[in-house]
């Protein structure tokens, strides 16, 4: 029971830290569709044909920068324009798609 009482403010704390979605837009990249839902923490789940991407925050020149080294996927925003690049190929520059 001591245990108990001495986890619970931990429970607590890892519970606080949710991370909610501040924003989220689709895009046309020339023929590919995909939606970004822009998190709190400064990363973003790129959503390309059904698949769920999580991808992180990187250092970038200028412009916002957002990659998954695994899936070799990266959306930046330079200058007002979104670009898509997956497995070393760069789409055209995304449209925003209003709705």
């Amino acid at each position: 029971m001591k245990y108990w009482i001495a986890m619970f403010p931990l429970l607590l704390a890892a519970c606080a830290n949710t991370v909610e979605v501040k924003d989220k837009d689709d895009f046309k990249c020339g023929e590919q569709i995909v939606r970004a839902e822009f998190l709190d923490d400064d990363s973003i789940i790129l959503q390309i044909n059904g698949v769920n991407n999580v991808l992180t925050k990187v250092a970038a020149a200028s412009g916002k920068r957002y990659e998954n080294i695994a899936t070799q996927i990266v959306f930046m925003q330079q200058n007002g324009d979104y670009y898509l690049t997956i497995k070393g190929w760069n789409y055209p520059v995304c449209q925003k798609i209003e709705r």
